[in-house]
């Protein structure tokens, strides 16, 4: 809800409850939001009285908290109320960002929200939980590992984005997007445009392989093919405007190899979505811890 807010440009939307149901970008859902979906039917029966605006950042709250690590991500302190709802939104559908690549990240994060570089990387992170469907976005596969890992909020998905080999998958088509290991399999991992060019200049320098230095058991280079593995894609430079945005990757790594410090990401994380959820909203009250 929060991602068609622009603070130069009126209306400014934001979270307002409203969505476009016609844009491709909100394709899917109308099978978590309807008439006869669970979260509908909850918020109809006990939440009415408040906001849905409100309401849909209590349940991305609840999620967040109880699918991280020991749930220690309590975004409690970061939650104000008092969203006002709209019946509709136009133009809303003209600024939500598509997956082709990071001026998509740029124009709705650092231009039209105010939202730093590490900010945008953050946010992303929650590709970390769930997983994308064809027959929605055109996109499939899960962001993790497997389905498993995917229904936990950690840092995993900046740890796969930085050590697999990621090469281009479905080039030439308007779902265009990446994948390593075996690009047939039946549970695929995946990444999109806008994940990967938070490492790599893949604007300078497409088709290419993230990691060209690693091998499967066989002996076989894990970019997919000898081409691929003779191109290995371009990381930023200090001077490019992009290096902060990889410079918050490796940040939210939590140290050098393998480690179970979340803390980076979650830190960076709840300053980023405290930003995401108050834009632009003046009159918001924070919640009381007793009544």
């Amino acid at each position: 809800d929060f991602m068609d807010y622009d603070f130069d440009e009126a209306p400014h939307l934001g979270q307002d409850g409203c969505l476009d149901w016609t844009s491709p970008s909100n394709t899917g859902l109308e099978t978590i939001w309807c008439d006869d979906c669970a979260l509908t039917k909850l918020y109809n029966a006990k939440y009415s009285r408040i906001s849905r605006a409100d309401f849909w950042v209590i349940a991305a709250n609840s999620v967040i908290r109880q699918t991280s690590i020991n749930q220690e991500l309590d975004l409690k302190k970061t939650y104000y109320w008092g969203r006002q709802d709209l019946d509709s939104c136009p133009g809303s559908a003209l600024r939500l960002p598509t997956t082709q690549g990071c001026q998509d990240v740029e124009g709705v994060f650092l231009e039209r929200m105010g939202l730093t570089w590490q900010d945008a990387v953050a946010l992303l992170g929650a590709h970390t939980l769930g997983r994308g469907n064809k027959n929605f976005s055109g996109h499939h596969g899960t962001w993790v590992p497997n389905d498993k890992e995917a229904q936990i909020f950690d840092k995993k998905y900046y740890e796969e984005l930085f050590r697999r080999a990621w090469f281009p998958r479905d080039e030439g088509t308007l779902h265009q997007d990446w994948t390593t290991g075996n690009p047939n399999s039946a549970s695929p991992k995946m990444m999109l445009n806008t994940d990967v060019c938070l490492l790599y200049d893949i604007d300078s320098k497409f088709p290419c392989c993230s990691r060209t230095n690693l091998f499967d058991n066989q002996g076989n280079n894990r970019c997919n093919t000898e081409e691929l593995s003779n191109n290995e894609c371009s990381p930023y430079d200090s001077s490019n405007e992009r290096f902060p945005a990889s410079q918050a990757v490796r940040k939210f790594l939590g140290g050098a190899g393998p480690n179970n410090n979340n803390e980076p990401f979650y830190d960076a994380f709840t300053i980023a979505w405290f930003k995401a959820t108050t834009n632009g909203l003046d009159n918001l009250k924070p919640i009381r811890d007793k009544c």
